[in-house]
């Protein structure tokens, strides 16, 4: 579809003579598009608030998936959130076409579709009839977009995520010094006190250190587990140290996690250490305990970067992504990293070249994990996050041009 419809949207715009200038005074809707990774929209909220600072009367409205509807509410910069439910074929397209007539009335001056390889994206951002429509390229395999965005970027897999976001919205005329650092999301009194309180239950009252732990990585790449015997093996030392440890997750991930039990042969010592909130906490309850937490270990998923989001301490395992993509350096956070010839591999390949077999995870040793945990919960620094100390966007604003297709 969308290389048949690339040159009929090219002719009918050069027909139209559509004015495609961005400026203060003609934009008036913004739409951000980010459907798959709670990750990539936590990443997303620097640019959202250089947006909304450059452009502060207009509109707002971020599309995303139904699945990440408890975490929209919780950004401030976005007006509105339409949700496309894709958990069947006739449910996509009915709510696909509830979102394009909702766009239709409002005339998106700047659609930013933050999606890299999606097709789905591109045929959504060009139904909206948006006025300027821009977007990410990658290599061929995105020749797909040639024509159907006024504006493509170069998506760059060795730059921080935020940053390539980030650069997108600086065609759009955003201040070339944003900050680029992430903001915790914030959490109600009422969520927090209910917090303390499942937490204060399951551990009978007893306030020791508390560690969490997510076990779990998106069902977009399983590749990126570290092997639950290990963090299992992580979970006895420390609760043998007198932590108390939190399992972190969702409802789906449930089964998944209480597998970690077995590998701790029953020891009602250790396991009464152990609490398994996968699906008793909500994501906000979720958030509210990386805030509380004094150390959060983790694979590298959505739930380790709204561990940085929230400033919990963290010590997280990378594998078949490089840490330079989404690693938050505050100082005490802890990247655990051993390159193998193959990594990293993930948004590279559709399966992992080492047929899932996980090498480079499988090469990260759980004294090596213990040591950095003992790190982390030995230090009483608990600062902001300090990315602009280390990445400055106008340090590469020089690339902007150069790796800019532009329709005039």
């Amino acid at each position: 579809m969308c290389f048949v419809l690339a040159p009929i949207a090219y002719c009918v715009g050069k027909i139209l003579r559509i004015d495609h200038s961005i400026s203060e005074n003609n934009v008036k809707t913004i739409v951000i598009s980010k459907y798959f990774g709670l990750g990539s929209i936590t990443h997303a909220v620097p640019t959202l608030r250089a947006l909304k600072s450059k452009y502060p009367k207009a509109n707002l409205i971020f599309i995303t998936r139904i699945n990440n509807k408890e975490l929209l509410p919780l950004i401030p910069y976005i007006d509105k959130t339409l949700y496309i439910n894709d958990s069947g074929f006739f449910k996509l397209l009915l709510s696909s076409a509830k979102v394009i007539f909702k766009l239709w009335a409002k005339r998106a001056d700047l659609f930013f579709d933050f999606e890299v390889f999606s097709s789905y994206g591109t045929l959504m951002s060009l139904f909206s009839l948006a006025r300027n429509r821009l977007g990410f390229f990658w290599a061929r395999s995105t020749y797909f977009k040639t024509l159907l965005y006024t504006h493509l970027m170069y998506f760059n897999f060795d730059m921080p995520l935020r940053l390539s976001y980030m650069q997108l919205s600086h065609l759009a005329d955003t201040d070339i010094n944003s900050p680029l650092d992430l903001e915790p999301f914030n959490i109600d009194e009422t969520t927090c006190k209910e917090t303390k309180e499942k937490i204060s239950k399951a551990f009978g009252g007893d306030k020791s250190k508390i560690l969490c732990i997510n076990v779990n990585a998106s069902d977009l790449s399983y590749s990126r587990r570290w092997p639950l015997e290990n963090f299992a093996k992580t979970a006895r030392h420390f609760a043998q140290e007198g932590c108390n440890i939190i399992l972190l997750g969702s409802p789906d991930e449930r089964e998944y996690i209480n597998g970690i039990y077995g590998f701790l042969a029953a020891d009602k010592k250790i396991t009464d250490k152990i609490f398994n909130a996968a699906g008793i906490f909500s994501l906000r309850q979720t958030l509210a305990a990386l805030s509380l937490c004094d150390a959060f270990l983790t694979n590298d998923s959505g739930l380790m970067n709204l561990g940085y989001a929230q400033q919990a301490k963290t010590a997280a395992l990378y594998g078949a992504n490089d840490p330079v993509y989404v690693h938050i350096d505050n100082g005490i956070n802890t990247a655990i990293y051993k390159k193998t010839y193959c990594s990293p591999c993930l948004y590279i390949f559709d399966s992992p070249p080492c047929g899932r077999l996980s090498v480079c995870m499988n090469n990260i040793t759980a004294q090596e994990v213990i040591e950095a945990v003992k790190n982390i919960l030995n230090t009483k620094f608990k600062g902001a996050n300090s990315v602009n100390h280390t990445i400055k966007s106008d340090k590469i604003s020089g690339y902007i041009m150069g790796t800019l297709r532009k329709r005039k």
